[in-house]
């Protein structure tokens, strides 16, 4: 049944990503790509994942939190942290930063995304990130996992993927 729940809720996410984007005056987006598929970057948290096309993505050490009462998608007991992330663009073109996609889990348990305005993450940006340009937000989950249990991170632009492997604060 969660199984079911985190896809449908991921289906949802995906359809909505593709409405309302702003596109820059030429149109175009950065979308890293390759003429066969992108091979996977890797690192460490804190360290800037290098996606191609001239995107890097830093995201720190998770650190655990206490969502508040108004948070989405968190249940009580369930471990929860918080990471800041940042994405440069040193590309030509805007990043719709609604193809930045995060994957995280925790041995067989998928971590879902949460959402807490009393404490600052709102998820996201929404409008382009320019060429040349870089921001920063904070970025949430929830898993049925406990401090010190396994935590994959997995990111992906378009074509071009990482991941980060560590411990759940």
């Amino acid at each position: 049944m969660k199984k079911s729940l985190i896809a449908v809720g991921l289906i949802a996410a995906l359809a909505l990503s593709a409405c309302g984007g702003k596109k820059s005056d030429s149109g175009a987006t950065n979308t890293p790509s390759t003429s066969t598929s992108a091979a996977a970057a890797s690192g460490g948290f804190g360290s800037a994942l290098n996606l191609g096309g001239g995107i890097a993505l830093t995201i720190g050490a998770p650190k655990a939190f206490v969502p508040g009462q108004f948070a989405s998608n968190y249940v009580k007991g369930q471990a929860a942290n918080i990471f800041d992330v940042t994405v440069k663009n040193a590309g030509s073109t805007d990043l719709d930063p609604s193809t930045i996609l995060f994957t995280i889990s925790s041995g067989t348990n998928t971590c879902t995304d949460v959402l807490d305005g009393d404490n600052g993450i709102t998820g996201a940006p929404t409008d382009p990130i320019t060429a040349g340009a870089s921001t920063s937000f904070k970025f949430a989950i929830a898993c049925d996992a406990k401090a010190g249990d396994p935590l994959s991170v997995a990111v992906a632009v378009g074509t071009a993927t990482a991941s980060i492997s560590g411990k759940v604060a």
